[in-house]
């Protein structure tokens, strides 16, 4: 049995606490914090005939069903929507939702949003996520006050994303893009269904069209506006979801990065100590870290959406890093153990 040397045993004990300081600095950037909510609270979504929809204070407006048109939209990937809007606040992020068709904050079909002063679209086709990322970011659309014309249309194989007249984004997709839509989901403006994602502004034209219709959401009776919401834990869900996983190059980016980034810190730890509590050791503080960082970004961060997927990979990742280490001497000086 082998053991470090005291003075390379202090480098490794520096370096352990060096990288679980970036995984906690890189877990909570860019550290836009929010105190946690929860329950009812009063609605600050106000239609006004003739002027249109304001959101001077967080709340939603949407409707109780699926959109009448969702299922042609997914059968015919035949999609244009029309949006005029003013941000009230140059500094809204989540994105903070305008215009989603969704069921939470990741899974949705088609999310319009104000990240900074940026643009936000999520349009979920086969090459997306569930959460239709990755986004297209379209920079400076909100930096300036002033009213900001949006189009999005879809069109056989081709999206194009138009701000004040001016194409901004155009790209070719596969056949038929959009039958990846779910038909179950609601739409809503101003918010995310799960009421956390609040944006402000005005809203003055939200016009869809499919086809040869044209739905109006400006028009009396074509949004529901209660007096009060639910802000729910919509993250907590996220947190809990296993079944809605989905296999493509960027989730199994993700997955690999939550693996490998741990591995090097519970090596770090496993140079430590004996091979068998050495594996322990990572494993015990790799769950720790990752589950501190996770319910922080639960509880506190806007922009950030905590997964148990992430804690599982993170903390295997450490095991095998102190597997690693207490089963190959890699350029590691060691001496006997005194008996």
């Amino acid at each position: 049995m082998t053991r470090v040397a005291p003075g390379i045993r202090r480098v490794y004990l520096a370096l352990v606490l060096l990288v679980a300081g970036v995984y906690c600095i890189v877990g909570f950037y860019p550290f836009k914090l929010a105190p946690p909510s929860s329950g009812e609270q009063e609605n600050g979504a106000e239609l006004k005939p003739g002027t249109g929809l304001q959101f001077r204070s967080p709340g939603i407006a949407g409707t109780l069903a699926p959109p009448a048109w969702l299922q042609k939209v997914i059968t015919r990937s035949d999609f244009k929507l029309s949006l005029e809007v003013r941000a009230t606040d140059r500094e809204q992020y989540g994105p903070a939702r305008i215009f989603t068709v969704s069921a939470s904050p990741d899974l949705r079909n088609i999310t319009v949003g104000q990240h900074g002063g940026s643009l936000s679209v999520r349009v979920r086709t086969q090459r997306t996520s569930l959460n239709g990322t990755p986004d297209y970011l379209i920079k400076d659309v909100f930096s300036e006050p002033g009213w900001r014309r949006i189009e999005i249309f879809v069109t056989g194989k081709t999206l194009e994303i138009h701000v004040d007249g001016d194409l901004q984004v155009i790209e070719r997709l596969t056949d038929q893009p959009l039958d990846v839509w779910d038909s179950g989901y609601r739409l809503a403006l101003g918010n995310e269904l799960t009421g956390d994602r609040p944006w402000l502004g005005e809203i003055r034209k939200a016009v869809v069209r499919v086809g040869d219709q044209s739905f109006n959401y400006l028009s009396p009776g074509a949004l529901h506006i209660a007096k009060k919401y639910s802000v729910t834990t919509a993250k907590m869900a996220h947190f809990l979801l296993f079944s809605k996983l989905q296999f493509n190059n960027d989730t199994l980016m993700d997955w690999a990065i939550n693996f490998l980034g741990f591995a090097p810190f519970g090596w770090l730890v496993g140079m430590l100590r004996r091979p068998g509590s050495g594996i322990l050791l990572a494993t015990l503080l790799a769950a720790a870290m990752s589950a501190t960082i996770e319910t922080g970004q639960l509880l506190f961060l806007v922009d950030r959406f905590p997964s148990t997927v992430d804690l599982i990979l993170n903390t295997l990742g450490a095991s095998v890093g102190a597997w690693i280490a207490g089963n190959f001497d890699l350029i590691v000086s060691r001496r006997p153990i005194d008996k």
